[in-house]
């Protein structure tokens, strides 16, 4: 009885903890949707994917497996966008910026319908902890995980390979731009990214194991640390690279 009662005293600290990481990114994330909306200098593909992401984050407080697939994808969605930005710059700039996002956006969409068709499908009736993954029965908790983390690795390696294509033209590209490009993409790798991989990681690891409903609980709460620390604290990452990009075209 005694451990029981340790157990949920450290799921009510974590729960104290998370929910207010997640009221917070909740308030950020919102005023980064509205500025990217209101301010014309945001019409970039780049920063409509960051708004968009900063939607997703929102959304993930309302509808949780929809939203975590959104803003997982998007990630990777805005690695890539960086990357082409930088490997194939003159076609990047002269492209078609509506057809462009359209294909994002399509595949940002075929992925949240993955994760639904993973909930629907393999349906089932059972007695759970509320938790993101809950919704994922049977194999589906597998599926959506490695399925997660082939994603996460992949814009991990995305923004791996667009950070030495930088160095690279560093010699090409104003060096007060290549370190704000730097700067945005080792933040958003490490609050961002690195935030979705633990949360997921840890949770799709405790759905597997068989535990006692006061332990699972306790490690499920500290596990949304870490995705809504990264939610919150994003806001703050695109917020001071754009201060810095505002400081350069002041300086000029």
């Amino acid at each position: 009885e005694s451990e029981v009662e340790a157990y949920l005293l450290g799921a009510k600290c974590f729960y104290t903890v998370f929910a207010g990481l997640s009221a917070l990114g909740v308030v950020c994330n919102s005023f980064l949707v509205y500025t990217t909306i209101r301010t014309k200098s945001l019409r970039a593909p780049c920063n409509v994917l960051i708004g968009a992401c900063a939607l997703f984050d929102v959304m993930h407080q309302i509808i949780p497996e929809m939203g975590v697939a959104a803003g997982t994808f998007t990630v990777f969605s805005i690695g890539i966008d960086r990357f082409l930005s930088i490997a194939v710059a003159n076609k990047y700039r002269s492209m078609n910026v509506t057809s462009y996002l359209a294909v994002q956006f399509a595949f940002i969409f075929l992925y949240c319908a993955y994760n639904a068709f993973l909930i629907v499908f393999f349906y089932g009736d059972r007695q759970l902890i509320c938790n993101m993954p809950s919704v994922y029965n049977g194999v589906a908790v597998a599926f959506w995980a490695y399925s997660a983390s082939v994603l996460n690795v992949a814009a991990f390696v995305i923004y791996l390979v667009t950070w030495r294509l930088i160095k690279a033209h560093s010699s090409n590209v104003e060096s007060s731009t290549t370190d704000r490009i730097f700067r945005t993409i080792v933040l958003v790798t490490i609050f961002d990214l690195g935030g979705w991989v633990t949360t997921q990681a840890i949770v799709a690891t405790l759905n597997l194991a068989p535990l006692p409903p006061h332990k699972l609980l306790c490690y499920v709460c500290f596990a949304s640390i870490f995705v809504n620390l990264g939610v919150a604290v994003k806001f703050m990452v695109y917020f001071f690279t754009r201060y810095s990009k505002g400081s350069v075209v002041r300086k000029r």
